[in-house]
């Protein structure tokens, strides 16, 4: 503030010095403003607007990388939801197929148990075969046996009657 006292209406007496009256809309203080602060305004305005070109340029530059990005990526989270998605439905599939499998291996184990049965049945009759088939070995040995004694008994007569005969 000035060193000079205020007058009676509130107005200083003398011209006040470095805008510092006290009084908020003084005549005096608003054309006090020197051509140095008025420079120092309009530097601070140009670099205040230099700033702000500067930041929407680099935010178009930003932009066009941003945006881009920002398409690829939710391009990517779709597809990646619709893998997901089908690989769901692919275990859901699965999961199906496998409780038709589990009740197709019930009928199965039957089946096998009852082809089981089956062979040892045929087990049995086999053995039953081999003993049948021993047995006619040993008889076909028998029936061997005799033919060969047969042939003995008539060809040894045999060879003296073909002597005599002209034939």
């Amino acid at each position: 503030m000035s060193n000079e006292t205020k007058a009676l209406d509130g107005v200083s007496a003398k011209a006040c010095e470095n805008s510092d009256c006290g009084m908020e809309d003084c005549e005096k203080c608003r054309g006090a403003v020197t051509a140095e602060a008025k420079t120092m305004e309009d530097c601070m305005g140009k670099s205040m607007e230099m700033l702000a070109n500067t930041f929407s340029a680099s935010a178009k530059r930003w932009e066009m990388i941003v945006y881009p990005s920002l398409f690829a990526f939710i391009l990517l989270a779709g597809y990646g939801f619709y893998l997901i998605f089908s690989l769901t439905q692919d275990a859901q599939s699965m999961a199906r197929n496998m409780e038709m499998m589990s009740k197709n291996m019930v009928a199965m184990t039957e089946s096998v148990r009852i082809i089981s049965s089956n062979t040892n049945q045929q087990t049995v009759a086999m053995r039953e075969m081999v003993a049948n088939t021993h047995g006619m070995n040993a008889s076909m040995n028998q029936m061997r046996q005799d033919m060969s004694v047969m042939n003995y008994n008539v060809s040894r007569p045999m060879s003296k009657i073909n002597s005599f005969m002209p034939w």
